[in-house]
């Protein structure tokens, strides 16, 4: 097998709780993580030299060492002692910067793809670990599906209650970054944050559709105050018919859950100025 092909899987976050700081200058936070259909294809490739090479259809991707799947491949490479060389090539349907894990879902299909490609032997513990040097959500994209986030994100919990529902991502084309919004959060922003955790609303079979009066991503006070055109798009979700709206992770994509595909349709030709994509919560995970 000298070639492999994978789907690298978009998420959205269903709400974002930030519970505190941490020393090393991270944040504790709570998440619900959803894989949905939205995708890049990544074909890995067996070089004939040591060389690695990262290559993308989309010239705002880094290419080589500056593309954290360089990173994945020098991980594996460290812990298997295998030096072969490999040509990845990133087909991008992801919005970058979009806080739809476009990079960290790239990077663990990375690590999927060369456990296949060079007949490996790591374990699933084996594999977690190296994602969560990559990034904190890289993880997640190892087994994709719904779960809870937990610590910085390395934490799962599967859900056994993927989202029934159609979801319109509106993507501004603005590119948000991550250690911006975290840099400038302040936990007096969100003093009146819902105190009902997301462990309790979901491990108890809460009712998708009260989840616009018990869920809130506490990034959205940072972003919106910059980015105000983010809470009008909201906004007009809400308006739409959406049953819960919201700003997936540090931004700057903002998503609603509709029950009805023709409400879904009609978003579309309402949203013509923004990159509107449509799209499913996925059931199925990743196997390993």
């Amino acid at each position: 097998m000298d070639v492999i092909f994978l789907k690298a899987y978009a998420k959205i976050n269903i709400g974002l709780n930030i519970i505190s700081t941490r020393q090393d200058g991270y944040h504790n936070i709570e998440t619900i993580l959803q894989q949905i259909d939205l995708f890049d294809e990544i074909v890995i490739r067996k070089n004939s030299g040591y060389q690695i090479s990262i290559r993308s259809d989309n010239r705002k991707v880094p290419e080589n060492k500056g593309n954290i799947c360089y990173d994945a491949v020098k991980l594996i490479q460290q812990v298997s002692g295998i030096k072969e060389g490999v040509a990845i090539e990133i087909r991008k349907r992801i919005p970058i910067g979009s806080g739809l894990g476009g990079g960290s879902s790239n990077a663990a299909s990375v690590l999927i793809g060369l456990q296949q490609l060079w007949h490996l032997q790591l374990t699933k513990e084996d594999l977690h670990e190296l994602a969560l040097k990559l990034g904190a959500d890289v993880p997640f994209f190892l087994v994709g599906g719904t779960a809870l986030a937990t610590g910085i994100g390395e934490k799962l919990k599967p859900i056994d209650a993927p989202f029934n529902s159609y979801c319109v991502i509106i993507y501004p084309n603005i590119e948000i970054s991550t250690t911006w919004v975290y840099k400038n959060f302040n936990f007096s922003l969100t003093k009146t944050k819902k105190s009902i955790k997301l462990s309790h609303i979901f491990f108890h079979r809460f009712h998708i559709s009260n989840l616009k009066n018990v869920i809130n991503n506490d990034l959205e006070e940072v972003v919106f105050q910059q980015y105000p055109i983010l809470k009008e798009i909201k906004q007009l979700l809400y308006r739409k018919g959406a049953f819960f709206a919201c700003m997936s992770g540090s931004g700057s994509t903002i998503y609603g859950l509709f029950k009805n595909y023709a409400d879904v349709v009609v978003m579309r030709s309402i949203l013509k100025p923004y990159q509107i994509i449509l799209a499913k919560p996925m059931i199925t995970k990743n196997n390993l």
